[in-house]
């Protein structure tokens, strides 16, 4: 695997059998990124999105650990470009209108990499364009994720 054609990869589906190989493939899959852009996370508990979204930070040059907002809601992170990466976590969201209340554009100007576990949650308020990653957890304990 290399940077460069891990949307390609993502589209076509991918297993992962380590919490290190989905690290790899998301971080390169970072250098693919528009620096403005929306990701969308949706799978169990479990499924491998916070995974994802430490891999995204590594590629990004992130220096901060990232940890899972669940109970924050959100993490905001600076990138080695000099944007920013945000983590959320829907789950806990009651609709579109709560989550336009977080005023991310206002709190996060500029350029943002914005990752949203549980988009279901707040699927109205989400653009159109975001990249829809959907993961699963095979019966083997692996993880499966298709950019759909």
């Amino acid at each position: 695997m290399s940077g460069g054609n891990t949307t390609e990869i993502l589209k076509q589906g991918f297993r992962s059998g380590s919490a290190e190989s989905t690290l790899k493939l998301s971080s390169f899959f970072a250098s693919e990124l528009p620096a403005d852009c929306f990701i969308t996370l949706s799978g169990d508990l479990g499924a491998g999105k916070t995974t994802f979204v430490k891999g995204l930070a590594q590629g990004l040059g992130v220096k901060e650990t990232v940890k899972s907002p669940s109970f924050n809601i959100y993490g905001i992170y600076d990138t080695a470009g000099g944007g920013k990466l945000v983590h959320l976590d829907a789950y806990r969201l009651s609709g579109a209108e709560a989550f336009d209340d977080l005023l991310l554009d206002e709190i996060v100007p500029g350029d943002k990499i914005v990752c949203v576990e549980w988009p279901e949650m707040v699927a109205d308020a989400l653009p159109p364009d975001a990249y829809a990653l959907k993961f699963d957890i095979l019966e083997d304990g692996s993880h499966f994720m298709k950019l759909l």
